[in-house]
């Protein structure tokens, strides 16, 4: 129950809002008197049971993952997913709790992210609405194939998803950050969009739009790569991988707190704050730097190699 009852406690301060405290929101939550709220946040009396079940429903987070470890080399993770009939809508909460837990974090100074990426990074991705659509429209084909258009022009993704993509990327582009790219982020998205031409879900007009905007995206990241700055002017080091990994894997820590995540169906991800799993997620990112060039400020003949490379790429749209 210890475990728990601190999982519960930090929880609570991750999801109190800006300029509020921690005491009104679990006085909100449960009614009780400000001085048992105190005792309950200072680990002097543990959570009830059912405290610990309306706090989670309110804060929508499963008791398994406040317990951990359960068994020996046994994790519980969460799964963030649009599994629903609402995907756009629940893309949006998604978007949130991202934007969410990084800016709880960048409030410490020495906030980091780690982001190995399988996929054109999103905080870069984001700026731009059609290479926005492109991703969602992935995955609604893929797994609402009899409801989505089979025209990418008349699909329409709403305003708000749009504007949590923006505001996502600037959380990330907030802090201090090492981003790892996979060696064919580049090459795996020209070819997506070939194969929608091709079968004629993607138009000619829309193939010249998405072209101009990879090659914008490629002139952003090439900047920061120079600087070593990313655009919100935090330390950026960007690595190119010598070797394809299996999947997008993230970790970032920041006052008191750490969560790792590994990308999956294109934009769900499955989430752990586990300090045993956190670790060795942290390891496992750091390792695939061996295996890796870095690109930012020094190694100017392997940074203009690249970005020609990926624009020679995007060219053959």
């Amino acid at each position: 129950m210890d475990i728990i009852n601190e999982e519960l406690i930090n929880a609570l301060k991750i999801n109190t809002p800006d300029k509020s405290n921690t005491v009104d929101l679990l006085m909100s939550i449960i009614p009780m008197g400000k001085e048992a709220a105190y005792r309950r946040l200072r680990g002097e009396i543990p959570f009830t049971l059912d405290e610990a079940v309306n706090i989670c429903r309110k804060m929508n987070i499963s008791l398994d993952l406040l317990i951990g470890t359960i068994h020996d080399n046994t994790y519980a993770f969460h799964l963030s997913a649009v599994f629903t009939e609402q995907p756009i809508a629940e893309y949006c909460r998604m978007m949130k709790d991202i934007t969410e837990g990084i800016e709880y974090i960048r409030k410490d100074p020495k906030s980091f992210l780690y982001m190995a990426y399988k996929a054109l990074p999103q905080e870069f991705l984001f700026k731009y609405q059609l290479l926005g659509k492109v991703y969602l429209y992935i995955l609604l084909y893929q797994l609402y194939p009899q409801s989505v258009s089979k025209e990418f022009s008349k699909v329409e993704i709403s305003e708000e998803a749009y504007a949590l993509q923006k505001k996502a990327a600037a959380a990330v582009h907030s802090v201090n950050s090492v981003l790892i790219f996979d060696k064919h982020i580049f090459s795996d998205f020209v070819e997506i969009v070939k194969y929608f031409n091709n079968i004629e879900i993607i138009a000619n007009e829309e193939i010249v739009r998405i072209k101009k905007d990879l090659h914008m995206m490629l002139d952003d990241m090439e900047n920061c790569a120079v600087s070593g700055l990313s655009p919100g002017g935090r330390k950026l080091d960007i690595y190119i991988s010598h070797v394809s990994f299996d999947c997008t894997y993230t970790y970032m820590s920041g006052a008191n707190y750490e969560a790792s995540a590994i990308g999956l169906y294109c934009i769900n991800y499955l989430s752990c704050n586990n300090p045993v799993i956190c670790d060795n997620h942290k390891r496992w990112i750091k390792s695939l730097m061996r295996f890796s060039t870095l690109i930012s400020v020094s190694g100017e003949l392997q940074r203009n190699e690249y970005f020609y490379y990926q624009r020679s790429l995007v060219d053959t749209l």
